[in-house]
């Protein structure tokens, strides 16, 4: 389906989509269930680190598939406790795709750096879960801003096998490019008013796909240090794109789709539109300003899709 069928769907989806929650709009829905994981470390500063993990209002036991685990870090140092009341948008979309949302309450001691001590505190946490819930521990989404950024991809870098996809925005720190971390989606996203973090972060990019890496890139133009409401629209399209895409790590059917999707649309950072991909405007784009978008929702998340030319 095209862009314009996409619109043309949603449009005539929203009436009858409407109606149909209404009834269930007038009913209190549960409440989402938290719980709390401690985990003892070696750390001077974490002794004792709390994870907090949203059960998604959908879950029941006996599913057929396994749920996803999304690891979502906050700002430096803080709790997770407001990471895992599923703030602006997570929680409809975590209950939407039966997934779990686990925020670590990670302070100091270098916590970004997983190899460690954060690292396996984070994974005994996991198997805590797993004792108790049916969740899927080997396959992870992570995401974080700012300071969580950082951990949102130097903790798949240290374990790329484990990570399905990643998303860090606003991150002053990455990993090293490496060809280990080819097969494994990732999405970076900065303002550019957020201008040292901007120029990592695009450098970051470059580096990256040099390796092989599979990097979409995003700027949002006159941003400063903040999270906006679009970033996080984008950063959920990509990760529920990769989570339905590989629902074989739940248990579900083997498809023998590969780890990356290939590219639908071509996009340009320059001017946030995007291009069919065997366009002559995707052919010229610049290398460094070429972002390979996977689905259609991902892409309108992105930017706006180029003016027909007649």
């Amino acid at each position: 389906m095209g862009i314009a069928g996409v619109r043309k769907w949603c449009v005539a989806g929203l009436g009858v989509l409407g109606m149909l929650l209404l009834p269930a709009a007038a009913s209190a829905a549960p409440a989402a269930k938290i719980e709390q994981i401690v985990v003892k470390t070696k750390a001077p500063k974490n002794p004792e680190v709390t994870f907090h993990c949203r059960i998604p209002r959908t879950y029941r036991s006996a599913d057929r598939l396994e749920y996803r685990i999304l690891v979502y870090f906050g700002g430096r140092n803080t709790s997770g406790a407001g990471e895992a009341q599923g703030g602006a948008g997570w929680a409809e979309w975590a209950d939407r795709n039966k997934i779990f949302i686990v925020a670590p309450g990670f302070k100091d001691d270098n916590y970004w750096e997983p190899e460690e001590w954060s690292g396996p505190a984070l994974l005994k946490a996991l198997s805590m879960l797993k004792s108790k819930y049916r969740v899927c521990t080997t396959k992870l989404l992570f995401y974080g801003f700012s300071g969580g950024s950082q951990c949102s991809n130097l903790f798949p870098a240290w374990k790329p096998a484990m990570t399905r996809a990643w998303v860090s925005h606003a991150g002053g720190v990455f990993h090293t490019p490496s060809t280990r971390m080819r097969g494994v989606p990732g999405l970076v996203t900065c303002g550019d008013a957020d201008i040292q973090r901007y120029i990592i972060s695009r450098r970051f990019v470059e580096n990256a796909r040099a390796k092989g890496e599979n990097i979409i890139w995003k700027s949002y133009p006159n941003l400063n240090h903040s999270v906006p409401m679009e970033s996080y629209r984008l950063a959920r399209e990509f990760l529920g794109f990769y989570h339905r895409r590989h629902l074989e790590d739940l248990g579900g059917s083997k498809t023998g789709r590969a780890a990356e999707a290939p590219p639908v649309w071509i996009g340009d950072d320059q001017d946030q539109l995007f291009y069919p991909v065997k366009s002559v405007q995707a052919a010229n784009i610049p290398l460094e300003d070429r972002v390979l978008l996977p689905s259609n929702e991902i892409a309108l998340a992105w930017g706006k899709p180029a003016p027909v030319r007649k």
